[in-house]
């Protein structure tokens, strides 16, 4: 789990150099609420936020700011972290050490070595007698048992388990390693037991027990619902219940990656779809190359780039472009000419290629650099906020 301040080290300079901004555009802050939004701006050291509007909200005042989530944004002052609001009111004075986003109605914080929940009122939920990794997945958050001496003066390894939004132990740590809970809950986690990795549901319960083998093979993933397991000289997939999702008759096989596998059936190789389906070669032209996004999802044929529908329909022809990414706010970023632009869901260039720099549009818009100045954008190419010139 990265510290608030690690993530917000990252967040917009002025007038960056530009061998910099792909670490500065990777930190901007996104929303994950319907409601309203804030975008960070800063001042010399000092961050602040703007609302959509382009007016400022909270003027730069904080050290380093955290990323907004369920009304609420972490902000670091005189080396402490605390909570502010949408209205950049202080909800939660600053008081620890570390301070995460809000997930499911908590947000994990820490003094020391001491870790705790706490709600969006402040008010502490639980204290955890653990080191704490990663976030909330399915209600659930990872847990360390770091090695310890017991009581008898031996040394327990350590383990890692799961605990909920309450603080409440739901999986104790037995664990030699095991892996966070996937968001989609068709996928089990795994943990590494008495040679074996096992992956286990929500409650704890053990699904399916992979051996280890001799050369302690890794564990595979769950994707797609499907998880690659070996029956004898064959391989098959299971699914989150343990059962058969598509029986084990392959000589060989890959797992699941965006809908697809690779498996071989008696000497021939191809394509199936979840279902255990042969997918055919046509079907295979124009294939996703990452998640959808807004119903669409990057392709590359030849050479050139394009967007698929679920279909596997191209929105709009195939083009050149030296860089292209994924559509947020109905827009496209693409970069030609060593420039950035924008594509509306027509193909059409609906903000000409004319930034340094640019960030996906989210909530309506989007941070941009020219070689003057930064600056968030609307849809339609407008400038919303400025950064003062300190020329």
């Amino acid at each position: 789990m990265a510290p608030a301040n690690v993530r917000a080290s990252r967040l917009i300079l002025l007038f960056v150099p530009r061998a910099s901004l792909l670490t500065l555009l990777a930190s901007i802050l996104w929303a994950q609420s319907s409601g309203d939004y804030l975008y960070p701006i800063r001042d010399g050291r000092k961050f602040g936020f703007i609302n959509r509007a382009g007016k400022v909200v909270a003027p730069p005042q904080y050290d380093a700011v955290g990323e907004y989530r369920e009304g609420r944004i972490a902000v670091l002052t005189n080396g402490l972290w605390g909570y502010i609001d949408l209205s950049g009111k202080m909800t939660i004075e600053p008081q620890y050490e570390q301070a995460n986003e809000f997930h499911y109605g908590r947000a994990i914080v820490r003094n020391g070595s001491r870790y705790a929940l706490i709600e969006r009122s402040g008010k502490l939920v639980a204290e955890i007698p653990f080191r704490v990794l990663g976030s909330f997945h399915q209600g659930l958050l990872r847990v360390q048992d770091a090695g310890r001496v017991d009581e008898s003066g031996k040394r327990v390894p350590t383990r890692y388990g799961f605990i909920d939004r309450d603080g409440r132990v739901v999986i104790p740590p037995t664990y030699i390693n095991a892996a966070e809970f996937p968001d989609n809950p068709e996928n089990l986690p795994f943990g590494a037991f008495d040679r074996e990795w096992r992956y286990f549901d929500h409650t704890g319960k053990v699904i399916v027990s992979v051996p280890f083998g001799e050369h302690l093979n890794p564990a595979n993933l769950f994707a797609d619902g499907r998880l690659l397991v070996k029956d004898g000289f064959t391989w098959g997939y299971k699914d989150a219940r343990g059962n058969w999702a598509i029986p084990a008759k392959f000589n060989d096989a890959s797992s699941f990656e965006r809908g697809l596998a690779r498996v071989q059936d008696g000497e021939k190789w191809m394509f199936i779809d979840v279902n255990g389906r042969e997918v055919p070669q046509e079907q295979l032209r124009l294939r996703p190359l990452e998640p959808f996004s807004e119903g669409l999802a990057l392709t590359m044929e030849n050479g050139l780039t394009g967007w698929v529908d679920q279909a596997g329909k191209l929105a709009f022809p195939l083009r050149k472009y030296e860089k292209a990414f994924k559509f947020s706010s109905g827009m496209a970023r693409i970069r030609v000419d060593d420039l950035f632009g924008y594509l509306d869901r027509s193909g059409k260039l609906a903000i000409p290629a004319q930034y340094w720099a640019a960030a996906d549009f989210d909530h309506d818009l989007a941070f941009v650099q020219t070689k003057d100045a930064i600056a968030y954008i609307d849809a339609k190419g407008a400038v919303v906020w400025q950064a003062p010139s300190r020329r």
